[in-house]
């Protein structure tokens, strides 16, 4: 099991954060802000999930297909990453 942690500093153009996992290898991620900007995520249009709690960290497991994408609706905020895979 290889376990990754990162920061990722965001922008207002959406962002690949994580490659989503194969049928075998699914990835699961743990993701956090410390600040109370908007951070949506989703697919590359990442249109998707509005994600605004500072206060405790979104868990995802991603499969074929997956990538994961994070847009800022303003500013630079950073999200922390934990990213596991098999």
């Amino acid at each position: 099991m290889a376990i990754q942690s990162r920061q990722e500093t965001l922008s207002t153009s959406a962002e690949l954060i994580v490659a989503g996992g194969t049928v075998h290898d699914p990835v699961t991620v743990q993701l956090k802000t410390a600040s109370d900007d908007t951070i949506t995520l989703g697919g590359s249009d990442a249109q998707t999930y509005p994600f605004l709690s500072s206060d405790s960290p979104l868990t995802l497991i991603l499969g074929p297909g997956d990538d994961l994408y994070a847009v800022a609706s303003a500013g630079t905020p950073t999200v922390h990453v934990i990213e596991t895979r098999q």
